[in-house]
């Protein structure tokens, strides 16, 4: 695991802290659990992860969690947050290489291939592929993105939908482990200092 994916891991995981309660509260109230059509068989990797993470938060979650990201006069969190439809989130970690079939993963691709998406990211090399994909709405702004990143041990899958900017996009993308990318597509590029 990078040091990148570690922070981004424990961002998540205290975002997913807050969750819980949230979760709960809505489970009580009959609220069901958001769907992805997109991600629809992901659960199959699960299978012989050492551990699996799920967040799947709808509108009225994300209004919730929004709340959280606010301090004093900011209310950006909340900003953001509302111009969300959905997150979900999936990510599998394994004991050692070679525990999930990288043909199974080409679905995934496949119906972005299909799907009316744009690659903002399509990074390949002989142990880690990233693929950072976006759908514009007729407005021109953002209305969905999609990150699928394979590593040798790790396996996350990640859907955004709304309505933003790219740069809100990115914001949000950040709280939940998104690589971030320049203007031209080059992600990590502010931390080289380029």
């Amino acid at each position: 695991m990078t040091p990148r994916n570690g922070i981004a891991r424990m961002r998540m995981m205290a975002t997913v802290a807050v969750f819980i309660v949230a979760t709960a509260s809505m489970q009580a109230m009959g609220a069901l659990q958001q769907k992805d059509e997109l991600f629809a068989g992901a659960d199959k990797f699960a299978q012989g992860a050492k551990s699996s993470t799920e967040v799947n938060l709808d509108k009225n979650m994300l209004a919730m969690v929004g709340k959280f990201g606010d301090e004093g006069e900011d209310k950006s969190g909340s900003d953001l947050a509302s111009k969300m439809d959905f997150v979900i989130v999936r990510e599998y970690e394994y004991a050692k290489a070679g525990q999930y079939n990288m043909a199974d993963v080409e679905e995934f691709r496949k119906r972005l291939e299909d799907g009316g998406w744009s690659h903002l990211v399509k990074e390949r090399s002989a142990t880690e592929s990233t693929d950072v994909c976006v759908k514009i709405d007729k407005d021109g702004g953002f209305s969905e993105l999609v990150v699928i990143s394979a590593e040798p041990t790790e396996l996350t899958f990640v859907h955004l939908k709304g309505h933003m900017s790219m740069k809100e996009l990115s914001k949000m993308g950040a709280r939940y482990g998104v690589p971030q990318t320049d203007s031209a597509g080059d992600p990590d590029s502010k931390k080289r200092g380029k």
